[in-house]
């Protein structure tokens, strides 16, 4: 399949998102992110035009742009698996050391109201701005496929942990996917690093919160 770019002027920024990994950088996120600005209200935007297109070698891009309507939470019912499968199946593409992100025509043309979308959008710029001239390659550990196989298996589970229905829990789950995803666009190691203990914490609180609600339930049965 062939990338189809659905943005009107990303120009050569979108171009640099097709570019091997190491050409890429925040800049075409933000351009990207630009784009979506111009969106009028009234339109919907579909998961392929969120991603810049339907493939791309860059993993760092889309999960960012997946990321987002859960750091800023769009008020749509349904938005949270919308946003969930598609991150999970980058994840586990990543995993099995995929050299282009694919996925299905279905997921891709899924449709979200652009209006709540460019509110969570505006938000997130001044931090993508901030944060391309703070970031620099390091950590080359995690350059590699063995650092992109670790860094999948923590955006499958974030994405899991994303799609249940927890209140509250979503938006720094997405922000640590954030991270993760700015770390593989800008090779910062430091920043996967960081990204890497975040996905540990918010398991661990997880799997926690789940064994106390599940002791509690027993106990109230047994009573």
């Amino acid at each position: 399949m062939t990338a189809a770019l659905a943005l009107p002027g990303l120009g050569s920024g979108i171009a640099r998102a097709h570019a091997p990994r190491d050409a890429v950088d925040a800049s075409d996120l933000t351009r990207l992110f630009a784009a979506v600005l111009r969106r009028g209200d009234a339109e919907t935007i579909t998961v392929r035009e969120l991603l810049g297109g339907s493939e791309t070698s860059a993993f760092g891009i889309p999960l960012a742009a997946l990321a987002v309507p859960e750091i800023i939470p769009v008020p749509v019912p349904g938005v949270s698996l919308v946003i969930a499968i598609p991150t999970a199946m980058i994840g586990a593409q990543m995993v099995t050391a995929r050299d282009r992100v694919w996925l299905p025509p279905a997921l891709l043309d899924k449709r979200i109201p652009a209006k709540p979308l460019k509110r969570a959008v505006r938000a997130m710029l001044p931090l993508l701005r901030r944060i391309d001239g703070v970031t620099r390659p390091r950590g080359a550990v995690f350059h590699g496929k063995g650092g992109q196989r670790v860094v999948g298996v923590a955006v499958i589970i974030l994405a899991l942990l994303i799609a249940l229905p927890i209140p509250g829990t979503n938006a720094p789950l997405a922000l640590t996917i954030f991270i993760l995803a700015i770390g593989l666009i800008r090779r910062d190691g430091l920043l996967i690093a960081a990204g890497l203990l975040l996905t540990a914490a918010s398991a661990a609180l997880m799997a926690g919160a789940a064994l106390a609600l599940t002791e509690w339930l027993f106990g109230a049965l047994l009573a």
